[in-house]
Order: structure tokens, then sequence, then C-alpha cells
């Protein structure tokens, strides 16, 4: 297993707009606690709720993953 994979959250959002939203949301939990809703939010896109260090890593393979995306369109 690559390094890239160890970092994917547990769940992968399918669309390219829930990816977006989880990205959205993990840089939020980069810089603090969530509130109840985006945390459910959050806990819901990718498995389960980051701590900040799994939140930054989560963030930058989310990136990555969009940006394969659209190479492929």
């Amino acid at each position: 297993m690559s390094k890239f994979n160890q970092q994917l959250p547990p769940q992968i959002p399918q669309s390219r707009d829930k990816i977006e939203r989880a990205i959205c949301l993990l840089g939020s939990r980069v810089k603090g606690e969530l509130t109840s809703k985006p945390q459910q939010e959050l806990s819901d896109l990718v498995g389960r709720y980051p701590n900040p260090l799994e939140a930054t890593a989560w963030k930058q393979s989310l990136k990555q993953l969009l940006k394969q995306k659209q190479k492929q369109k």
C-alpha cells in the first residue's frame, strides 16, 4: 500500500460535490472543533470524525483524488 492510500479516509465520497464538501469540512476541522451538525456531516461523508492531523492528511489526499478525476475527463 502506498503512502497516498494510507492517508485516505475510511470512506471516499462518491460525487465531485461531496468530495469538495468533505475537503471544505476537513479544512475547518484542521482549524478547530466543528459544531454537531457539520461534525455529523463530515462523519457521514468520510466514515468518521477525524482528529486535526488526520483531517490534514485526508484533505490533501482528497484534493489529489479530485485532481486525478479531473485529468480523466
